[in-house]
């Protein structure tokens, strides 16, 4: 995979902004500097908690990779990892590929212990071929016929991103089996179960040594700061299903968060503390055509702090014209579009010239073909993340649609003249730190507690291809 790297530079530019066309303010006159409104997202219930699956595929929750190559296992340890280019794929960076050649390929994860698996999935950039899922109790031989097939041959297509659930199984080692006919990038595992993120509790610690024999003596692992176990909540966005938004942060291939086409994206990711990352990396639905840039700052404006203010959030177009923000309703994937919804949304207005503020900012170019984005830097230490998007349409000349207000019962809803621009998907944003393999302390509580509800379709493309 070719990596784009966002190169760092002051971030001045004027800022567009488009979206529903309502004439609210019939002024052409353009304002240059108009505020910036962003929906609060309200605090993660335990129930929503509970829907977010931990993966049990990774190095951090102490699974391990065997290779079988000519009948031979090969086992690739934590201090092993920077060797092994097969190592991303129980990596915590969500844009991180391994080019899978053709032929058959057995790949078998080592859980650690026993675990309960309902669920197997991998990130699929371009290979295509079959591929079939076994367990085992022992790592034996292959050939003893020890091994039992928890799914038949699934196949999959270049980009097609398989996801299958089966029969939940406690079991230790899973057997990956590819038989690829195009070679092409892969990247993720992920093996899920009834375990959910409030369940596993994984914590950063110091033990008894000095940091620096710590350094010197345990293996460094990717760490990914924003995961949903960590703590980490997406506290504003711009728009969308505001109760989806752990999409953003399950690295979850087949889930993402859908911002509202034809204008700027934005999200606040509150790491709770200042970390120290190296990399920050994201990936996106394809045929975008725009500008992503990135922020990382310790403050945020006193407008975030400040009395809470309820209604439904606006900016100001190009044209000068009063536009609300888009919010989809409550698990409507069609984003029915509110203007005053049955309760009222907290929002905050944001200066314009917030972003000129952040010192520390990265902007890319994104193309149709793009599909992901990796920023690599020396270590920085900052509290909070922006993710901010601007499709190419804002950037040039539109045509205003009018919109059509129908009343109902409860809510004035906004019936779009034609139909709106696709969403931009996004998902898996990461910010990865070097942490010592010593310094992780995971626990898991005896009782996994029943499986949660089967995974819902994600929206087409990609394809799943499912048991």
């Amino acid at each position: 995979m070719s990596k784009l790297i966002l190169t760092s530079q002051k971030i001045i530019a004027a800022l567009f902004f488009a979206g529903v066309a309502l004439s609210l303010n019939t002024s052409t006159q353009a304002q240059s500097a108009p505020p910036i409104d962003l929906y609060r997202v309200p605090n993660a219930s335990e129930q929503q908690l509970q829907r977010v699956p931990k993966n049990l595929a990774r190095w951090h929750m102490g699974a391990t990779l065997v290779i079988v190559k000519d009948e031979q296992f090969l086992r690739v340890q934590v201090p092993d990892v920077g060797y092994f280019d097969e190592s991303v794929l129980l990596s915590d960076n969500s844009a991180l590929t391994y080019t899978i050649p053709q032929g058959q390929h057995d790949y078998i994860i080592d859980l650690g212990q026993f675990m309960k698996v309902s669920r197997f999935f991998f990130n699929n950039e371009s290979a295509s071929g079959t591929m079939q899922l076994m367990s085992s109790n022992a790592l034996d031989p292959l050939e003893t016929g020890k091994w039992v097939k928890l799914t038949p041959l699934i196949a999959f297509q270049q980009g097609d991103i398989p996801s299958t659930t089966f029969a939940e199984v406690d079991t230790r080692y899973l057997l990956v089996r590819f038989n690829i006919i195009g070679e092409g990038r892969i990247g993720q595992f992920g093996a899920t179960g009834p375990l959910n993120i409030t369940q596993a509790d994984i914590q950063l610690g110091k033990g008894e040594a000095t940091e620096e024999t710590i350094k010197a003596q345990s293996p460094v692992i990717d760490y990914d700061f924003v995961g949903a176990y960590t703590g980490s909540r997406i506290i504003y966005a711009s728009g969308g299903a505001l109760d989806s938004v752990f999409n953003l942060q399950d690295n979850d291939p087949t889930t993402s968060y859908q911002f509202p086409g034809g204008e700027e994206s934005i999200a606040i990711i509150d790491l709770r503390k200042k970390t120290q990352m190296r990399t920050i990396a994201m990936n996106f639905n394809s045929g975008n055509q725009g500008t992503l840039q990135l922020y990382l700052t310790n403050h945020l404006p006193e407008e975030f702090t400040s009395d809470k203010q309820t209604g439904v959030a606006t900016f100001t177009n190009e044209l000068g014209q009063i536009e609300r923000a888009q919010l989809a309703a409550n698990y409507d994937s069609n984003f029915e579009f509110f203007m005053a919804a049955q309760q009222e949304q907290e929002i905050v207005r944001v200066p314009s010239d917030f972003f000129y503020d952040i010192e520390d900012s990265y902007t890319v170019d994104i193309k149709g073909e793009s599909t992901r984005v990796q920023h690599a830097f020396d270590e920085i230490e900052r509290r909070y993340v922006i993710v901010r998007y601007i499709p190419e349409s804002l950037k040039s000349d539109y045509k205003i649609q009018p919109a059509k207000y129908t009343p109902a019962a409860n809510d004035l809803r906004i019936q779009k003249a034609q139909a709106a621009p696709a969403p931009f998907s996004l998902r898996g944003i990461v910010a990865i730190g070097d942490v010592p393999f010593d310094d992780l302390i995971f626990t898991m509580d005896a009782e996994q507690g029943p499986a949660g509800p089967p995974p819902g379709s994600p929206p087409s493309p990609p394809v799943i291809l499912s048991q």
